[in-house]
């Protein structure tokens, strides 16, 4: 699963990062509350589930976070959402924890 993840993630111009980094932008994974999860969400990072990379690849784009996100990271309207045509963030560094990296470029 991960392979594949990470492998999708790729085809929509995400960089995969084995360790999150604070030049890292999303955090994918499987459970919200991990060490790395919060790690993530207080150096800025969106934390989202697997999900998000496979509705992302179905529609061929980079979607709004916020119905993926894990945890209430954030909430509809708030950081770390974007609009949905809006372009990827100039410094892409996704992570993957139980998950793969997201799509980003």
């Amino acid at each position: 699963l991960r392979g594949h993840l990470r492998a999708a993630a790729a085809a929509l111009g995400a960089e995969y990062r084995p360790d999150w980094t604070p030049e890292c932008t999303h955090l994918v994974c499987a459970f919200p509350r991990t060490p790395k999860a919060a790690r993530a969400r207080q150096q800025g990072g969106v934390v989202v589930g697997a999900r998000w990379i496979w509705e992302c690849q179905k529609q061929g784009r980079r979607l709004s976070c916020g119905p993926y996100l894990l945890d209430g990271a954030a909430s509809s309207g708030s950081e770390g959402e974007e609009p949905e045509d809006a372009p990827p963030p100039p410094c892409p560094s996704p992570k993957v924890t139980k998950g793969a990296g997201p799509p980003q470029r």
